[in-house]
Order: C-alpha cells, then sequence, then structure tokens
C-alpha cells in the first residue's frame, strides 16, 4: 500500500458574511482628507505634548483636548520592519518586498507602509526614509495616497 498524500487545502468555503463600518472621527477624517492633498496632518496633545500622526481627537494618555493641526513632511525613520519573502492568497505585490514601521519625524505614533527604492537585504532600523506619493489623478482619502517610502539621500544610523 503506497502512502499517497492528497492535495493540501487552499480555500474553505465560508457562509458567514460581516459589514461594518468604520467611522474615522474629526481628527483621523482631517488626516485622511489631508493625505488627498499630499499633506501629512498632525496634533499635539495640549497636556502631555504627545503628537499624534494620524490624530484622534483626544490624547490616549491624557484625555485632553489636542492642540490646532499642523503638517507633516512625512520624513522619517524605520523602527521595525518585515521582509515578506512568500506569496499567499490576495497578495498584491511579488515578493519579496518591505513592510516597515516608520517613526516621522516630529511625531510620537508611527505609520505602517511599504519601503520600495531599496533592496530588502539593505533595510535597517534608523534608515530615513521619505514618502512616494502616487500621481493626482489616484490621490485618495486613504494611505493608498502614498504609494511607498524610499530611502532618503540622508541614508540614516547604522543598524
Amino acid at each position: 500500500m503506497t502512502n499517497v498524500l492528497p492535495e493540501p487545502v487552499t480555500t474553505i468555503p465560508n457562509p458567514f458574511r460581516m459589514d461594518y463600518t468604520y467611522v474615522a472621527g474629526a481628527g483621523r477624517s482631517m488626516f485622511l482628507r489631508g493625505l488627498a492633498e499630499r499633506k501629512l496632518i498632525a496634533r499635539r496633545c495640549a497636556g502631555c505634548g504627545q503628537v499624534y500622526l494620524p490624530p484622534p481627537e483626544f490624547c490616549s494618555r491624557c484625555l485632553t483636548e489636542l492642540e490646532a493641526p499642523f503638517e507633516l513632511d512625512g520624513r522619517g525613520a524605520i523602527s521595525t520592519f518585515c521582509v515578506v519573502s512568500f506569496p499567499f492568497p490576495g497578495q498584491r505585490i511579488d515578493p519579496p518586498y518591505v513592510v516597515a514601521h516608520i517613526q516621522p519625524h516630529g511625531a510620537g505614533t508611527r505609520l505602517m507602509h511599504l519601503v520600495r527604492e531599496i533592496e530588502p537585504e539593505d533595510v535597517h532600523i534608523g534608515l530615513e526614509v521619505e514618502p512616494v506619493w502616487v500621481p493626482d489623478d489616484e490621490l485618495d482619502t486613504s494611505l493608498l495616497s502614498i504609494s511607498h517610502f524610499r530611502p532618503t539621500t540622508e541614508g540614516g544610523a547604522d543598524a
């Protein structure tokens, strides 16, 4: 008797569906509208000084209302990253590619986004990056208005 393994299961039909609506709130709506204009809108807490990008309506540390919005240029440093090196269902980018948490200069929060225009093995913590915006006709009220981040000419700190 030969041991023949069946083909692996790759999908499972599921009769369940969940529809939901996400309400961004006033602070994050301002941030999302800014993306459609190539702007990264942040706000500072009047109480503790924390700078949020994207900003909520109130500080999550001290529950103080945030100050007036201001724009950041989007440059920042990679604080951690992952090299995606295997395909999975629904993937839109061919591996390998890098997904990173980016600490924008002047903000106390991080954005997660793609890092491109660099070989994955050359990416390191502390690498200075800047946003690359999509063409005008593709701008939208989402982080997809930023195509990806790329290394700046400054390079950044060593790993």
